[in-house]
Order: C-alpha cells, then structure tokens, then sequence
C-alpha cells in the first residue's frame, strides 16, 4: 500500500473514532446534566432559585418572591405526590380488571408496561428543608 492512501485511511479511522466519541460524551454530560437539572428543580430551593432566576425580580421584592415561590413549591409538591398515588391506584385498577382476561406471562407483561415509571420519577422526593432565607 502506498503512503498517501495508508495516510488516508489513518486520518479517516481518526476522524470516525472522533465523532463517536464526541458524539457518546456529548450524549452522556447532556443526559447527566438534565438528570441533574430535574433533581435540583424537584427541591423547594432549586425551584425557587430557577424561578428567581428568570424572573430577576427587584432587589426590595426579591424577598417577597421568594417566600411565595417556596410556599407554592411545597404546594405542589403534596398535588404531585396526590396524583401519583392516584395513577398508581388506577393503574392497580385497570390491572385487576385484566387479570381474568390475561394468562400469567401477559399479566407480567401488562404489570410491567403500566407500572414503569420514567428515569426522573424513580427516586422518592426528599425531605424538603426551609431555604437559608428561612433561618
């Protein structure tokens, strides 16, 4: 093989380990970095801090906005957690009104289907604790 096309085929080889590796790093740290974009947002002070954020109230109603912010936090929290525990019956109930119809392997099936969860809902929300303004 001559030296021009050893050469070719080495800076292709490079060029295509380099876009699949840039391409799986690029996947990774976004997928790692929303994970942890939900995760913070799921806290009173994250939330509250996101908010703030983007709003950029005044400085003298900062305060004010923050307190709101986490009171409706905790608020919504509680309306969260009441709609799981309500989807969670209802999957129970769509699942026990297909248990005559289904054999073993099918109710398996239909048990994993309906009761997975995504990624971002797996982990229980954590205790909440008061932001610094609080104390």
């Amino acid at each position: 093989m001559q030296t021009t096309t050893k050469s070719i085929l080495l800076i292709t080889g490079v060029l295509i380990i380099g876009i699949i590796i840039g391409a799986l790093g690029s996947s990774f740290l976004t997928k790692n970095m929303w994970k942890e974009r939900v995760s913070r947002f799921r806290t009173p002070e994250g939330f509250t801090e996101r908010i703030i954020d983007r709003i950029d109230p005044d400085p003298d109603k900062r305060k004010a906005v923050e307190n709101i912010l986490f009171e409706q936090h905790q608020k919504l929290s509680k309306k969260f957690e009441q709609t799981r525990v309500e989807m969670e019956a209802h999957v129970d109930s769509v699942l026990q009104k297909l248990k005559p119809l289904l054999n073993k392997e099918q109710m398996e099936r239909a048990t994993k289907i309906l009761k997975r969860r995504p990624p971002h809902m797996r982990q229980p929300r954590g205790e909440s604790r008061r932001p610094p303004w609080h104390e």
